[in-house]
């Protein structure tokens, strides 16, 4: 055989074993990204040790939810979290399956909404969940496809895909606050003592409490929180002077409440304390005046506008202690150094729409 022909098999041998490598490889890649694979399959099985889980957006905003002995927590504001949202957010993360590859090209990534999050026109938003072995995965979610459907990217790794479930999650910390702040039943409010500016200050009790204004704490629900003392914006403060509210119920539970308007937003600050000598005895025929009708929209509100607030059955608030002493203290835990935004029209039935003279 001539030097030419063992240098034709040689080669024909050479190109023979590297296609074959190829297409091994090619095989291997499809099963690495066949349909129905789960994103992060090594969460599924580890939800209840994860500890932390922080969203992250391009334009900066922020939130990091950690696990304690005491439940989830808002880190950025030093509040419980809605321990049910975030569990939703683990469960649709730990459900994620694959759909189909879509690209490993990250000049691509943008049109994906898969780009890194470290630049400022990232629109993709980076979830990354800590366990307690201080494993972390992280993944970035981008734009939706239809209405089950979006590209995500297992942060730091090339490929992205279409996956289903859609997984939202929202950087702005106070949309992961539990919203349950306080739920007093008018029925137990027995006086509520009103000091406005400009005005002198009067209790109101039996005929002239209506019942507006005693059920002005139920299902009280919060859109935010921050720290005392209240520090105005500077601007478009329309209440320089705070109004106050003292609610006290038949059993001597006192609830003073400071509001305040800053920049078009309402802010509640609220102590609670035990008052024996505010106590009476409850007569069985009470009842509350001109009681608004179940379902009715609140005052101040419109029933295309504003929904109504959120129930608080299940909520730890919802509970009422035998002793006001122990409510109070649960309470004034809660309230400790801290101020709370509260919706325009619960706050306008609390100072505003439920004051008129007797």
């Amino acid at each position: 055989m001539t030097p030419y022909r063992l240098s034709v098999l040689a080669l024909m041998a050479l190109l023979a074993t590297g296609g074959a490598f190829w297409l091994s490889s090619q095989r291997h890649l499809e099963r690495a990204v066949r349909s129905g694979d789960r994103l992060l399959p090594q969460l599924r099985g580890a939800i209840n040790d994860v500890t932390e889980v922080s969203v992250s957006r391009g334009d900066g905003s922020h939130v990091t939810l950690q696990r304690g002995a005491d439940g989830w927590t808002v880190a950025e504001r030093s509040y419980r979290a809605d321990a049910g949202k975030v569990r939703k957010l683990l469960l649709d993360l730990a459900a994620l399956e694959i759909v189909e590859e879509k690209t490993r090209d990250p000049a691509r990534y943008a049109v994906l909404g898969v780009e890194d999050v470290g630049a400022a026109t990232a629109t993709g938003t980076r979830i990354d969940v800590k366990q307690g072995n201080g494993a972390i995965q992280s993944v970035i979610v981008g734009k939706t496809s239809g209405s089950r459907e979006s590209y995500v990217r297992v942060a730091a790794a090339k490929p992205s895909f279409l996956a289903r479930p859609q997984v939202a999650a929202e950087a702005n910390p106070s949309r992961w606050l539990d919203t349950a702040l306080l739920d007093l039943d008018a029925a137990r409010v027995r006086a509520v003592t009103l000091e406005q500016a400009g005005k002198p200050a009067r209790t109101l009790e039996g005929a002239t409490l209506t019942a507006a204004l005693a059920g002005a704490l139920k299902g009280l629900a919060l859109e935010d929180l921050r720290a005392r003392p209240l520090e105005t914006t500077g601007n478009a403060t329309t209440s320089a002077v705070p109004q106050r509210a003292r609610f006290v119920t038949w059993e001597g539970l006192a609830i003073e409440v400071e509001g305040r308007e800053d920049g078009g937003r309402r802010w509640l600050a609220l102590t609670a304390t035990a008052d024996p000598g505010a106590a009476r005895t409850r007569p069985s025929s009470a009842a509350l005046p001109d009681a608004a009708p179940a379902g009715a929209t609140p005052p101040g509100a419109t029933s295309a506008s504003t929904p109504p607030a959120p129930a608080a059955a299940s909520s730890p608030v919802a509970a009422v202690p035998a002793d006001p002493n122990v409510e109070a203290g649960l309470l004034a835990r809660r309230f400790d150094g801290r101020e709370f935004e509260i919706p325009p029209y619960r706050y306008s039935a609390m100072f505003d729409g439920a004051t008129a003279a007797p």
